[in-house]
């Protein structure tokens, strides 16, 4: 967050000047940026877009409705960050700069009015976010849905909405009332983790957390659910709420640095990016050496669970042939992709097959997928393509916002794998 007035940005949340300095124009960006391989177009490329914001930052331009576009267009998926030489993060420059549309270019005021009740009011109100979700779960359990479905009436109407009625999973009751505070370790104790349940999980993926929770305890651990918990701040980072982001990255950072625990551990890589990026977004609130604790604490469950050694004694056998797609917030964003690997090869049985462009972007992208359906299903074509070719019994990935995407597009393609979670896969193998 600068201090001053920097260009044509406003001075509250721009991005900082030395981050688009880095940036040579090299060109090692370009063939890892799956806008770029669409368009082919250079302002929607990496540099591109880290030139556009510099411009803004010089004064050269205005913040312009393609200033805009980009900041949005963008997937912030990350790849380009693993590909730039000199650590250029253009990714985190366009979701800082999703800030300054929301103050220079503006919505409309009923749009802007629903935006900020869901980001300000139903995302940061756990009781609320689940009471919103009880329509949703009667419309399947009443067979709503599957008349719905079956007439095909959504096909009318624009893409975007018949694709997220398409891509509800089934829809459990929430996690986070049904989890017990504790959940004591099973056989010789190693140690006592706090889980953070992402709001996805626990109310599109509740059986998925719900085995991440089996598979802590049975590998040793205490597992302690904090029910005060609230949203990561990834949806907001995402949509440019900053302020708010901070709100609930101090309300976080407060109640699990309250825990005497070894570690603090996610199944969601959109939360396990988001909160280590709580050392970014609060530097200027908090004292460096907290944010630093809670920094170091934060661990994917395939990260912990790689550190600590996976005892695989008494795993069950899964004899299916696996794949993996990696979410692009665990391999790009927290540099994790050895892990998941390791833990799917140590399940007896398993046959891993790796996927030709295993960390490309799968089109999902929080709102992406929704805001731009055409360019979002090409880049998914590419992605199952790639799925196709393994002819794998079981496709796997380790994030909600993906999960929703790959289980969605498979089904629409008429293809047979079911898409599992990393802890689905690995609790069919837990035994108990």
């Amino acid at each position: 967050m600068s201090k001053e007035k920097l260009g044509n940005f406003t001075e509250r949340d721009a991005p900082t000047y030395e981050s688009m300095l880095q940036c040579m124009r090299c060109g090692f960006c370009l063939p890892t940026c799956p806008t770029f391989a669409l368009t082919g177009r250079e302002r929607s490329s990496p540099r591109g877009r880290v030139a556009l914001a510099r411009a803004v930052a010089e004064g050269k331009l205005p913040f312009s409705e393609a200033m805009k576009e980009e900041a949005y267009f963008c997937l912030d998926c990350r790849a380009c960050t693993s590909a730039c030489p000199s650590g250029v993060k253009a990714g985190e420059v366009m979701e800082i700069c999703r800030s300054q549309v929301h103050q220079q270019r503006p919505l409309p005021k009923w749009q802007a009015g629903f935006r900020n009740f869901i980001l300000q009011k139903m995302l940061p109100d756990p009781d609320l976010l689940e009471t919103s979700m009880l329509p949703a779960r009667l419309y399947q359990k009443l067979g709503i849905q599957w008349l719905v479905r079956n007439s095909h009436f959504l096909k009318l109407g624009p893409k975007w909405i018949d694709k997220a009625e398409g891509m509800l999973p089934e829809l459990q009751q929430p996690l986070r009332q049904r989890l017990p505070e504790l959940t004591p370790a099973k056989g010789e104790k190693r140690g006592s983790v706090a889980f953070f349940l992402g709001c996805i999980m626990t109310l599109m993926y509740a059986e998925v957390s719900k085995q991440t929770v089996r598979v802590l305890s049975h590998q040793g651990f205490d597992v302690l659910t904090p029910k005060q918990q609230k949203c990561c701040g990834a949806p907001h980072l995402t949509e440019g709420d900053r302020e708010t982001a901070r709100r609930l990255a101090t309300h976080n950072l407060d109640l699990f640095l309250e825990l005497d625990v070894d570690a603090i551990v996610t199944d969601c890589a959109g939360c396990g990016s988001a909160l280590k990026e709580y050392e970014e977004i609060l530097a200027q609130r908090q004292d460096h050496a907290r944010l630093e604790r809670f920094h170091n604490k934060i661990k994917d469950v395939s990260e912990f669970l790689i550190e600590v050694g996976l005892r695989s004694d008494d795993l069950q056998p899964v004899n299916k042939s696996v794949t993996y797609h990696e979410p692009c917030h665990l391999c790009h964003a927290q540099g994790i992709s050895k892990q998941p690997r390791e833990l799917i090869k140590a399940i007896p049985g398993i046959e891993y097959r790796e996927m030709k462009e295993a960390s490309w972007c799968c089109g999902s992208a929080a709102t992406f997928s929704l805001k731009f359906t055409e360019e979002s299903q090409q880049i998914l074509d590419r992605k199952l393509q790639n799925v196709t070719n393994t002819e794998a019994d079981i496709l796997v990935t380790a994030n909600p916002g993906c999960q929703l995407q790959l289980a969605w597009g498979l089904r629409e393609a008429g293809m047979s794998q079911p898409v599992l979670h990393l802890m689905e896969l690995l609790g069919e193998a837990t035994p108990g």
